[in-house]
């Protein structure tokens, strides 16, 4: 989906090139954009024994920029919160065959689940937060990258 950016070559090279300094800058603004987030994603999700809440994390990676928030970590770390992307995403209705225990074989009628965008939903209010803090923020770090200077 990135690959489709327009400007996201230019923007890496950008990202490159920029100041140790400015780069931690961003980092910071990411980071407390990351939490702000990570609390609203908690806030939607569903609650029974909390594990789901808990199991929703941000990540700063530095190198690129790039801010992730949701159900993170590895696959097998993530193995025990699969029901987080059927509640995020919902199911269809279907039939399935039963795989283990004593009813192996046996059809199942599985229930429609529609699902609650806990995590891939919109936060409007958060981007426009985001927005207003991170968007000065670049302009300010690229005028500085233009000119060769620092904004002193």
């Amino acid at each position: 989906m990135s690959s489709k950016v327009k400007g996201r070559k230019q923007f890496a090279r950008v990202v490159k090139t920029m100041p140790d300094e400015a780069r931690a800058d961003l980092v910071s603004a990411f980071s407390r954009v990351g939490q702000r987030a990570q609390a609203a994603m908690q806030a939607r999700a569903k609650f029974k024994t909390g594990a789901l809440r808990q199991g929703v994390k941000y990540k700063v990676l530095p190198k690129t920029l790039r801010l992730q928030v949701g159900l993170l970590g590895t696959k097998r770390g993530r193995s025990k919160l699969f029901y987080g992307f059927v509640l995020d995403k919902g199911r269809k209705a279907q039939t399935v065959t039963i795989a283990r225990g004593p009813r192996r074989g046996a059809s199942m009628k599985v229930r429609a689940l529609t699902g609650d965008r806990f995590v891939s939903g919109e936060y409007p209010d958060l981007r426009d937060a985001t927005m207003r803090e991170v968007k000065p923020l670049f302009s300010r770090i690229l005028t500085r990258i233009g000119t060769g200077g620092s904004d002193d």
